[in-house]
């Protein structure tokens, strides 16, 4: 069966941020005073919120440090980095198609909702989502809340909806939720992983979206 809603997750899923993210992230552990992580170690918690990144990379850190941290970072991110946001070149042309052939597209990110809004108005794709999530309102990946939220807000059950991304915690956000989910290769995790994590597909460009579905 065909789903009806396709929720994309948005870092590493629709826009090549996973470089940056990494690089954001050491910048500001050396800004703060702060070894700066091992980039490997960023990449494998992308996909959760900023503040249980901030957790798991300086766990021993006070309160007022891991504010400081999650201030600076946000600070970075929300400037130079999202004023050169790039999607990957397949993601227009994907949703172009999808939308055409009457899918309703949302997003669910651990994005927070300032970083979310201004990633979408940068890269002009306001009229394709009929919704959209973010972390700082919902708990983060890969609790099931943002797919509810979703959900709720379009009439549908999670059966109906179909999760893209490029991390465990969205294809185990899908599965606590109820909703299927296909991995994608050209974020944060590797194609192993993702098959490990349970999905109807591993892909590795949006690309080969539309004709996966099409055989559902």
């Amino acid at each position: 069966m065909k789903p009806k809603l396709i929720i994309f997750d948005w870092d590493g899923t629709l826009a090549d941020t996973t470089g940056p993210i990494i690089d954001t992230f050491r910048q500001t552990f050396a800004e703060c005073g702060l070894p700066p992580p091992e980039a490997a170690a960023v990449k494998k918690l992308i996909g959760y919120n900023l503040v249980t990144i901030i957790r798991h990379l300086a766990p021993d850190a006070d309160i007022h440090t891991k504010e400081q941290l999650a201030e600076t970072y946000a600070h970075h991110y929300l400037n130079p980095n999202n004023h050169n946001m790039k999607l990957f070149d397949s993601a227009l042309p994907c949703l172009q198609t999808l939308k055409q052939q009457g899918y309703w597209l949302a997003v669910a990110t651990g994005k927070g909702r300032s970083g979310l809004d201004k990633a979408i108005a940068q890269t002009g794709t306001a009229g394709f989502w009929l919704a959209t999530a973010c972390a700082s309102e919902q708990p983060s990946k890969p609790a099931p809340d943002m797919v509810f939220k979703l959900c709720d807000e379009l009439g549908l059950n999670p059966a109906d909806a179909l999760v893209v991304g490029d991390t465990v915690y969205d294809l185990d956000m899908a599965a606590n939720a109820g909703a299927r989910a296909v991995g994608i290769t050209t974020g944060a995790h590797p194609a192993e992983q993702l098959r490990q994590a349970g999905c109807l597909a591993v892909i590795d460009d949006l690309a080969e979206l539309p004709g996966l579905l099409a055989g559902l």
